[in-house]
């Protein structure tokens, strides 16, 4: 190598820096970019990294398993939207009297099962379910530009680099960066955020309305633990002790509690699903019969009716009470003997209302037992 000093002294000339090379050109302009499964979990990672090593150390060795979650869930949701939106589509459509019919054996067959998210619907109804559905409707209009820029800022590759800005950013970048392109792509944040406020507040109404209907489910369910706590403390802790150790030793009265409370709640409600299940059954059954007879009205159909006396007087005829409590009957059996468990292929068609209910559950019997204890 010939020192610069040197090569002064020889007549060698300065060498000029070499030019920066242009970034590769990318055939067809075409951006690399992940997945939005792979996005999700690399975002959750990096959170999970700044907000602890450890955390985000065991969040990278399940990013695998994360991005096959949000790899269904990404594919699976359009399904259930197209669903529920022909669902919402063919009610529209349905006479009164069949909707009446279709409600009713709903009650009869799934009153006990969706004890929660019947009563959540209820309680929205009587608040003004109108006012609460145009605040969805403005929060579902801004949501989808929010969505629809995302995707456009999904494609952006400034830097000509072939590989979208995006998956360029670390995550708290990244959380900046999409945060300014949501608030961007809302027409109207004053009316997004009165929406929003509604929501809330509609959510805190049916929330309180819901933990006094089934607080005495909470009560039933502590007044269980209550009786069975000394007993049950006496045997089990001196198991649990040994189990622990000494240096958790302290812990083993607090557990053994927490799993009875929780052990009491899941009881609790079992008996809460009898009831619902029984008193669903009845309601939903005479409004199923009522439907029938006014659709069989409407269309001229009640003289071809065997066994019924001619001409019909819905007073003097016993035919409601016999279609409502047969069918109640039906879907109260049904139920018991289900486990109040839905057979296939109605579980996947109803998952997301499932996972609504247990959340509306859980809340219900944390927060009452807070609140109790």
């Amino acid at each position: 190598m010939i020192h610069a000093s040197r090569r002064a002294g020889k007549g060698y000339s300065q060498l000029p820096e070499p030019a920066v090379l242009p970034p590769p050109a990318v055939a067809g302009g075409i951006v690399r970019k992940k997945t939005e499964s792979e996005r999700i979990a690399g975002f959750v990672t990096g959170v999970g990294t700044n907000v602890s090593p450890e955390v985000g150390e065991c969040l990278k060795k399940a990013e695998p398993a994360l991005q096959a979650i949000i790899k269904v869930v990404i594919i699976v949701w359009p399904l259930y939207k197209k669903l529920y939106t022909t669902m919402y589509e063919i009610y529209k459509k349905l006479p009164l009297n069949i909707l009446t019919m279709i409600f009713g054996v709903c009650l009869c067959f799934f009153g006990g099962t969706y004890v929660a998210s019947i009563a959540a619907i209820e309680a929205f109804r009587q608040l003004g379910w109108q006012k609460v559905q145009d605040e969805l409707v403005i929060v579902y209009e801004e949501t989808q530009h929010v969505i629809a820029a995302s995707k456009v800022d999904d494609e952006v590759d400034d830097n000509n680099d072939g590989i979208a800005d995006v998956d360029q950013m670390q995550a708290t970048q990244l959380a900046q960066h999409k945060l300014s392109v949501a608030m961007k792509a809302v027409s109207k944040p004053e009316r997004l955020q009165s929406a929003f406020g509604a929501l809330f507040q509609a959510y805190l109404a049916v929330l309180a309305t819901l933990r006094l209907e089934f607080a005495r489910t909470t009560a039933f369910a502590l007044g269980i633990v209550e009786m069975a706590k000394f007993p049950i403390i006496r045997v089990a802790l001196p198991v649990v002790t040994s189990v622990l150790g000494e240096e958790l030793a302290h812990w083993s009265k607090t557990l053994v509690e927490t799993a009875l409370t929780f052990i009491a709640v899941i009881f609790a409600w079992f008996l809460q699903m009898i009831i619902s299940a029984f008193y669903s059954g009845l309601r939903g059954g005479r409004m199923f019969a009522d439907g029938l007879i006014a659709f069989l009205t409407e269309k001229e159909l009640m003289d071809k009716v065997p066994l019924i006396k001619q001409p019909f007087d819905p007073d003097e005829s016993y035919l409601d009470e016999a279609v409502g409590y047969s069918l109640a009957a039906v879907g109260f059996c049904f139920q018991i003997f289900n486990g109040f468990n839905l057979p296939f292929p109605l579980n996947i068609v109803f998952l997301p209302l499932t996972i609504i209910e247990w959340f509306l559950r859980i809340q219900i019997s944390f927060e009452s037992t807070a609140v109790a204890g």
